[in-house]
This record gives C-alpha cells, sequence and structure tokens, in this order.
C-alpha cells in the first residue's frame, strides 16, 4: 500500500459542503429544491457544496432548510 492511498484512507472531518451535499442527498432533494426552499441559486448552492462560497448566511440558511444546523455551528457568524 503506498501512501496516497494511506492518505485517502484516513478518517478526516467533513467539510461544510460536504455535509450540506450529503444531506441533501440523504433526503432526496434535488439542487433546484435546495435552491428554491432557501432563495439561493441554483449556482449558490453548488458553490456551497463544493465549498466555493463562504458566506455564514448562505450556510446556515442551507443547513437550516436541510435539518442540520446544528452540525455547522463552528461557521462564524457575520458582525453587522
Amino acid at each position: 500500500m503506498n501512501r496516497v492511498s494511506k492518505i485517502e484512507k484516513s478518517p478526516v472531518a467533513p467539510s461544510v459542503g460536504a455535509l450540506l451535499e450529503e444531506a441533501r442527498l440523504t433526503r432526496g432533494y434535488s439542487l433546484y429544491d435546495v435552491a428554491e426552499t432557501t432563495g439561493l441559486t441554483v449556482a449558490q448552492v453548488t458553490a456551497l457544496e463544493n465549498d466555493a462560497d463562504f458566506d455564514a448566511s448562505r450556510i446556515r440558511r442551507t443547513a437550516s432548510a436541510l435539518g442540520i444546523l446544528e452540525k455547522i455551528q463552528d461557521v462564524p457568524r457575520r458582525h453587522h
């Protein structure tokens, strides 16, 4: 077994995007379903799932809609 395969199999905490995608798929929702529910675009939901968008408000809105808000409590809150 080479080093790369050992790294790939090591347990790593999932990213926020991975948590959002897993919750969406587990619930059988499409990207469109989540976008419509949250008021975001499909592109914005995709960016969140790909960890390309770190907007805390959008993350919390999506996590709340998917029922996993408690799993992402470490996401920093935006100060006004």
